[in-house]
């Protein structure tokens, strides 16, 4: 989806930030609120300005840091994005992320008051890979010196401080593609989204960008390839080894593959002392893609011997584990994914494909639950 993302930025510009994004949304609507409020809307310095919207690519440059260091998204405990997409979820959800949803609220929602846009300007991630997109985009705001009567409309209505009327063609990767500049101006095809000397109307490059993004989202979900978390056991049962990730630890692959520690050890050749609680890809000496080639080699060896009728499913519920998804449980038991997350209190729109162990760290709940929901429904 983040390549597809890119793609649009670089054919009709940053749209993404503009027209889809909820919390450039959140920024702009703050900004009007306030504005309707009689706080007045201000700018930073050029000096301090233009310095401090490199800000967000440091931010870009330590998430990927941490992310590659500790093999796991380090982002994902302070992004607004997911305080914003769980704020129905309530006062146990801010509890559980405190940072996040303190960035939504401080950096999204109040610092738009005085300054419109503030997280997008100086602080977004996102927008700072989108940024390299749009310096490369075919679609660019250009003006018609010829016409301009420099009313500095275009510089007044710009959500992210840019001035057009300064320039033929708007080049700054600041620039988001929302079309507010070009429906302002007062002088027809005086300022308007171009690719050449071909003229288009901000609404045409918001609609092919929809268009667009609609498009691959859609592809996505039906082609299969959408996913917001790593393949379960489930979709990993051909070969069990496709769902081990650097960031796992020794302990998570054995349960991921179904085998004893021990055993992973002797597979994969590794010394007998190695740490069983450390990331893979934070030990020295480990490869996780040779464990990863070595256990699937294992598996395929096994698939070709003989068949042999197929252990049981554990039919005592005690023994389901953490690291099981919500699916694969369902499944085992022959009961639906709903009546187990109406039995235990949880919403019911939780995520089939995310490990027990997390869904209940984000509800604030131990893994027994299921566990008790499995026995009594299996009761019933």
């Amino acid at each position: 989806m983040f390549i597809g993302i890119v793609a649009i930025t670089i054919l009709v510009g940053r749209i993404f930030c503009s027209w889809i994004c909820p919390l450039g949304t959140l920024g702009e609507l703050s900004a009007k609120g306030a504005r309707k409020l009689g706080i007045t809307q201000r700018e930073l310095p050029p000096s301090i300005d233009k310095p401090a919207r490199y800000l967000k690519y440091i931010v870009l440059f330590v998430i990927i840091f941490f992310t590659w260091r500790l093999g796991t998204l380090a982002w994902r405990d302070y992004d607004p994005w997911v305080a914003w997409m769980h704020l129905s979820a309530g006062w146990g959800e801010m509890v559980e992320k405190p940072w996040a949803f303190i960035i939504l609220f401080g950096t999204v929602i109040i610092a738009s008051f005085w300054i419109e846009r503030f997280w997008c300007r100086y602080l977004c991630p996102l927008g700072a890979l989108l940024a390299i997109g749009q310096k490369l985009s075919f679609v660019k705001v250009r003006r018609n010196d010829s016409t301009c009567i420099h009313c500095h409309l275009c510089h007044k209505t710009c959500p992210v401080n840019l001035d057009p009327e300064s320039k033929d063609v708007e080049k700054s990767a600041e620039c988001i593609s929302c079309g507010q500049c070009t429906d302002k101006c007062p002088v027809e095809q005086t300022l308007y989204f171009g690719i050449g000397k071909k003229k288009l109307s901000s609404f045409a490059i918001g609609i092919t960008g929809l268009l667009l993004f609609f498009a691959i989202y859609g592809g996505a979900r039906i082609s299969g390839m959408w996913m917001t978390y790593a393949p379960s056991t489930v979709e990993a049962q051909i070969n069990p080894a496709g769902g081990i990730y650097g960031w796992m630890t020794l302990k998570q692959v054995a349960e991921t593959v179904k085998l004893s520690e021990e055993k992973v050890i002797e597979i994969a050749e590794l010394p007998a002392e190695i740490p069983r609680d450390v990331s893979l890809k934070n030990i020295e000496g480990v490869n996780d893609e040779e464990l990863r080639a070595s256990l699937e080699a294992y598996f395929e060896k096994q698939m070709k011997q003989p068949a042999v009728e197929s252990a049981a499913p554990p039919l005592n519920p005690e023994e389901i584990k953490g690291s099981m998804t919500l699916g694969d449980v369902a499944k085992m038991y022959d009961l639906e994914a709903e009546s187990i997350l109406k039995e235990v209190g949880w919403p019911l729109d939780a995520s089939p494909d995310k490990p027990l162990k997390e869904l209940a760290a984000e509800y604030q709940m131990e893994v027994s639950v299921i566990r008790e929901a499995v026995k009594k429904l299996l009761q019933e």
